[in-house]
């Protein structure tokens, strides 16, 4: 029998989600403590869901280092940034095929075999002999890392209160930034040792650990084993992710903005039949602005386009009209990590007008700080640019946590697995279509014609400018989920 939560931990979850009283919102005001990640028998558990995440996290790090070794011994340079693209599709298919796979096998064995998985991936990823073997072992390994990341967020909801939520998730986050040193650090070592397998062979064991503990540790719930496999809305959804991803493959504006209006229209048509499907792989009212669920659901997509805008072409901005090396863009991304993180964990443990204040509060920064960016990046100093990439970050992390607890928080009765499932799935789409829409912006301003300072510097002024426009959004939607939607959640 694996380990369970304890009786007075399971009978303060269940009074917290049936109470949809003023009750409620008070206790909520009351901080938690982070030793209650650890009382009552959830030690093991976040030991497990910051396993799995982490192996997640570190892939991502790893790909990205390694991949210039690894086109050099099997060669396929013209696919360099497909083993991130077709990881990011498979993350997305998994992601959203989470909740079937719950629903389907159980609890313990739904997340058992997303462990295994991911496992076979990594192993996978570790012996192909050229680049089309190794496409296809990225795919299968990110559909892996989708159903761990999408179970992973079913059993916060499951298993932490409300009031302890925000903690679990900001150790979420704190593991990322962890990979984001480690996972650069493995590939690295490997590449050095001129052996890229490595960095998948050390993996492994991890990848093995994290599914013994999950069939341990997990306990059971009934499954529907004659559920049908969703076939048709993931073969669509992944079809809308892979034109959102072959932008990257073409300079021509038109292409690309047709590429990307085919994408958002084949995504929308994945969650229209989703909606009227007996089993559905979202939440009711997914996409919706009306609804609570939906109003969280925007902040994730706009937060993951954010952060995915200014970690594509940043770099690429302060190479050409800064000359910094390679190490200080390495840097950068780590100060922004940094930064996340620090949000997520100083407000953590806020309720009450705290949380509602800091939600669209950590977006309002963000758009601010992105503002100060641009100007540092166009005609500042390193040293502001590295201060405004960690307010960023500190912006984002600070609603994103919240705004994550909140969104669980609103799920509408029946469906709270499904709803937390879900989210990586969202903000994997924000990604995507962050890339797409950023290098659709890149191309119509003329980088296509080619990298002179004057060029690039039109580019920047063009990418981030537009890209501080959507924290701003973003913050509009916190501002009416906390306000008109925060009366829904409380029973106000």
């Amino acid at each position: 029998m694996g380990v369970t939560l304890g009786a007075p931990a399971a009978r303060a979850y269940t009074a917290a989600m049936n109470d949809t009283s003023g009750a409620a919102a008070a206790r909520e005001e009351r901080k938690a403590g982070w030793i209650e990640l650890f009382r009552d028998g959830r030690g093991p558990y976040t030991i497990l869901l910051n396993l799995g995440v982490g192996l997640h996290a570190i892939d991502v790090f790893v790909i990205t280092t390694v991949m210039p070794t690894v086109v050099a011994d099997i060669g396929g340079v013209a696919y360099y940034t497909w083993t991130s693209m077709l990881y990011m599709v498979g993350t997305i298919v998994g992601a959203a095929a989470g909740s079937h796979m719950r629903a389907r096998l159980g609890t313990r064995r739904g997340y058992f075999w997303g462990g295994l998985l991911l496992l076979a991936g990594t192993v996978a990823c570790a012996v192909p002999p050229d680049m089309a073997t190794l496409l296809a072992a990225r795919a299968f390994k990110g559909i892996g890392g989708g159903l761990v990341l999408a179970q992973s967020m079913a059993l916060v909801s499951d298993l932490y209160a409300p009031a302890i939520r925000t903690r679990i998730l900001a150790t979420v986050t704190t593991t990322w930034s962890i990979a984001a040193v480690i996972g650069p650090a493995i590939g690295g070592i490997f590449a050095e040792l001129d052996w890229w397998r490595g960095a998948f062979w050390a993996q492994a064991p991890f990848g093995l650990a994290f599914a013994w503990m999950a069939w341990s540790l997990v306990r059971d719930a009934a499954a529907a084993p004659g559920r049908r496999f969703p076939w048709r809305r993931l073969a669509l959804l992944a079809a809308g992710v892979m034109a959102a991803g072959l932008t990257a493959q073409f300079d021509a504006p038109l292409v690309n903005g047709a590429l990307v209006v085919l994408a958002a229209a084949l995504v929308w048509l994945t969650f229209r039949i989703d909606q009227a499907a007996r089993h559905s792989l979202f939440p009711s009212h997914a996409l919706s602005l009306a609804a609570p669920v939906g109003l969280a659901y925007w902040t994730y997509f706009l937060i993951s386009v954010t952060h995915t805008t200014l970690l594509i072409f940043a770099p690429l901005f302060l190479q050409v009209l800064h000359d910094v090396t390679p190490l200080y863009v390495g840097y950068l991304s780590l100060v922004f990590s940094i930064g996340w993180t620090a949000g997520a964990l100083a407000v953590s443990g806020w309720s009450g007008v705290w949380e509602r204040a800091a939600s669209p509060g950590g977006m309002v920064l963000a758009a601010a700080t992105t503002v100060a960016f641009t100007v540092s990046v166009l005609s500042g100093t390193l040293w502001w640019v590295t201060i405004w990439s960690a307010f960023i970050g500190i912006g984002i992390g600070a609603t994103n946590v919240l705004m994550t607890s909140w969104g669980m928080g609103v799920a509408r009765a029946g469906e709270e697995a499904v709803t937390a499932s879900s989210m990586p799935t969202i903000r994997s789409l924000g990604v995507a279509f962050g890339a797409a829409a950023a290098g659709l912006v890149a191309n119509s301003a003329g980088l296509q014609e080619g990298l002179a300072p004057a060029t690039v510097a039109n580019v920047a002024l063009w990418v981030l400018v537009l890209t501080a426009l959507v924290p701003a959004v973003a913050a509009l939607v916190c501002l009416r989920a906390v306000t008109w939607g925060w009366a829904y959640r409380t029973g106000r």
